[in-house]
């Protein structure tokens, strides 16, 4: 009837309820907000009437299609992933350059050989296409193409991500609260979860389900008031998520175990879990055995390579190394205990402890072998000599995430010792799980009266390292 008029209209969900039918349809975000005119709706909802019939009452529901940068970089990720794997694993989604001033640009950084599969499998059309079907947008492609490198694709490549890690596609979904259209995006791992406002979709299987209804007498008291208040958490084997629905329905089908994905804004809690109040909600399917897949501890690195000081302060010796710092007036001990020694200085904020320097000696046959010191880049903004030092030490330094991998070949399969080594370890963890990496080592605390060693100065959490290990070899 209106041919190439509304060709910016994408068919959402239909549902048939008696003799009425409830069609949602999804509007681009610039069109919905600017060039939507009653008049459009009133031919679109016309033409609708005359599809379904005189035996059904037709109601359309617009939605507007948000467009942005994090939405079409994780959408790209996903898409490649799936239809493009080769591809997905020979692309640096974060250097993916996205323009959307006009239409959408994106612009690549390809090797030559990556180009030519991409010219021969029909890349670019097929990408525009997709955009077109999912966001109504005209699509431009720029290629930056560099030396051709060694062509990788590994099993993982297909389990791809966007912008927060690993992410799960769920199914099933049958909407309880909400819009339908909030919950497209694949749910994130609730372990990737990186605190205060962030709005995000995460999946899970209900547990700790509480229910309570308001006293309405109170509701003059509200400017908003809701009936119902729903408090639950969701588990998706990584972590777990606290969630909050204020409501005027009762959802009957919401219980312990049923499995949901929901989307809402993250709010950090003072015991440093996070929480969520939702604003969509939907009964699902979730694919466990795929983040089973995602997050199973990998084995430390092959290769322990030690990088230059300059790059990286990580210096390893032998004893030799060791006898400016070894406790002279110590007995000599004869003790076989292996071990790992490990300190750790980090400045407490309001939401979270950051480390900024890592020290581990290993022992072995009752003597210290060889130990990995490096200070780590941090960003406080906090007025402390504390934060000025850390600041200083650790502008050229890497990330904990980047030592990750060097900290647990160092110390794999051996007993961590320290003044608090399970909080070393859980803060570790931390870090290490969404890499896929996981201390699961046994733990053994010394006393801190034990040490011969001045704790109150900084940058001394080496020698705190040497004198746990020698207090260890005593023992």
């Amino acid at each position: 009837m209106y041919p190439e008029r509304y060709e910016f209209l994408r068919l959402g969900t239909v549902k048939v309820t008696g003799k009425k039918v409830n069609v949602t349809l999804l509007v681009p975000e610039d069109v919905f907000d600017y060039k939507l005119k009653n008049e459009d709706i009133h031919n679109i909802q016309s033409t609708i009437d005359q599809a379904v019939g005189s035996d059904y009452q037709a109601v359309c529901h617009f939605e507007k299609i948000v467009l942005s940068q994090e939405n079409v970089r994780s959408a790209l990720a996903e898409y490649l992933a799936k239809h493009f794997p080769l591809i997905a694993a020979n692309v640096d989604f974060s250097r993916v350059k996205i323009d959307l001033s006009e239409g959408l640009f994106l612009a690549f950084t390809v090797q030559q050989n990556i180009r030519d599969y991409m010219q021969r499998v029909d890349f670019d059309q097929k990408l525009k296409d997709f955009f077109h079907q999912k966001y109504s947008i005209e699509v431009h492609l720029f290629f930056d193409v560099v030396e051709d490198a060694e062509i990788t694709l590994t099993a993982d490549s297909a389990l791809d991500s966007g912008r927060y890690g690993k992410t799960v596609v769920v199914t099933d979904k049958s909407l309880l609260m909400g819009k339908l259209s909030d919950l497209h995006d694949p749910a994130v791992h609730i372990s990737t979860l990186r605190g205060e406002g962030e709005d995000v979709v995460c999946c899970g299987k209900v547990g700790r389900l509480s229910f309570k209804t308001r006293d309405e007498s109170k509701r003059a008291e509200y400017k908003k008031f809701y009936k119902h208040f729903y408090t639950f958490s969701i588990t998706d084997t990584t972590g777990y998520l606290n969630v909050f629905i204020n409501t005027d329905d009762e959802f009957g089908a919401l219980q312990n175990g049923v499995e949901v994905v929901c989307k809402g804004r993250v709010n950090a809690r003072d015991d440093m879990s996070n929480s969520m109040y939702v604003k969509s909600i939907a009964l699902c399917k979730i694919p466990f055995s795929t983040i089973a897949e995602q997050t199973k501890p990998l084995d430390p690195p092959e290769n322990y390579s030690i990088l230059f000081p300059k790059e990286y302060h990580e210096i390893v010796y032998d004893q030799i190394g060791f006898d400016f710092l070894k406790d002279t007036n110590r007995k000599a001990s004869n003790t076989t205990a292996d071990a790992v020694s490990v300190a750790v200085r980090a400045i407490k904020t309001e939401r979270a402890v950051v480390p900024y320097e890592i020290a581990m000696c290993s022992v072995e046959n009752g003597k210290i072998k060889e130990y990995v010191h490096t200070f780590l880049k941090v960003a406080f903004t906090e007025d402390s000599e504390r934060a000025e030092y850390a600041n200083r030490m650790g502008y050229s330094s890497p990330r904990l995430s980047t030592v990750i991998p060097d900290l647990i070949k160092f110390s794999a399969n051996r007993l961590i010792v320290g003044v608090n080594p399970a909080a070393a370890l859980e803060l570790f963890n931390a870090i290490a799980k969404p890499l896929r990496y996981t201390f699961a080592n046994d733990v053994h605390v010394i006393q801190q009266s034990a040490l011969k060693f001045d704790g109150a100065k900084k940058g001394d959490a080496l020698e705190e390292a040497v004198a746990v290990a020698n207090a260890f070899i005593s023992e």
